[in-house]
């Protein structure tokens, strides 16, 4: 028989995929799964003949999401298996999803939700639970897509930002917490739920934006046992069990604070652990059947 071949969903910005996933092309291989770069936006794919799509790259569906979101309810819709799991996806595709774990319990950083097409007096907002300095994003992004940091005396200035994401999508706004800057950002990383390995993310030059696309660095990081239960209660609300999750957060008086649970088209941080890629490869294969 031949081997299984799943396909690595990416975008035309990366048609042979971010580096961090040539480790896992080369892990599932090891283990006889064929894997395939595949843009998401090309026409011509005929996406039932994979065993899998597993989303790794799309990195421009945030900016495209009028043309992406009916392209993942298609996929849902035509019963390919997914990884992670559709559920997931339809769920973590949107960060109004913190709600849910707001309400399971998870301990979170505090998180205002304000509906697509609402309208929102940030300053208000922010004002009425304590907040000086606070942070505005999209419910749909990535890479630190239309996230402003502003004191709240300074929030008219941002309001035609705010009025133009929320025609389309939801808005976040979070208190700023500055061990962002000190400490930086702790990412948990999981394969069906159990925990792999961790890194730390950091702006430079104060800059509280982590992301590589803005200089940000990384380095293996070492976490408490207690940090990695916090993280496994987030993994545990979501609707079925990841695949693969990155549970972002900041410790803050001690405690891990979710920041957002990445079970969507995260990085991996794959070359930090030396058998990471083999533990992702041997989850998805475990999906296969």
């Amino acid at each position: 028989m031949a081997d299984p071949c799943v396909a690595l969903v990416t975008c035309d910005a990366f048609p042979n995929l971010y580096e961090d996933d040539h480790l896992l092309v080369r892990a599932l291989d090891a283990i006889g799964v064929t894997s395939r770069p595949v843009s998401w936006s090309d026409p011509a794919v005929d996406w039932q003949a994979y065993e899998a799509l597993v989303i790794r790259s799309p990195w421009d569906y945030f900016m495209r999401a009028a043309e992406f979101r009916p392209w993942l309810d298609a996929r849902i819709a035509s019963g390919v298996r997914m990884c992670n799991d559709a559920a997931i996806l339809d769920w973590n595709y949107d960060k109004a999803y913190l709600q849910d774990l707001a309400r399971a319990g998870v301990s979170l950083v505090p998180t205002i939700v304000v509906e697509r097409g609402g309208t929102a007096d940030v300053a208000a907002l922010a004002r009425a639970r304590g907040w000086d300095e606070i942070v505005v994003k999209p419910t749909i992004s990535g890479g630190a897509y239309r996230t402003y940091r502003f004191r709240v005396a300074d929030a008219a200035q941002h309001a035609d930002d705010i009025a133009g994401t929320l025609v389309d999508r939801g808005l976040l706004i979070q208190p700023f917490l500055p061990e962002i800057l000190v400490d930086g950002e702790l990412s948990l990383v999981f394969f069906d739920g159990v925990f792999s390995h961790a890194v730390r993310k950091r702006g430079v030059n104060g800059d509280y934006r982590v992301q590589f696309t803005f200089g940000g660095t990384c380095e293996p990081a070492a976490v408490e046992d207690a940090w990695i239960a916090q993280a496994q209660t987030c993994i545990a609300a979501a609707p079925a069990l990841p695949v693969y999750a990155r549970v972002d957060g900041v410790i803050h008086d001690g405690q891990f604070l979710l920041m957002e649970l990445e079970a969507f088209e995260p990085v991996l941080y794959l070359g930090y652990a030396p058998d990471a890629a083999a533990r992702f490869a041997q989850a998805i294969r475990g999906r296969l059947g």
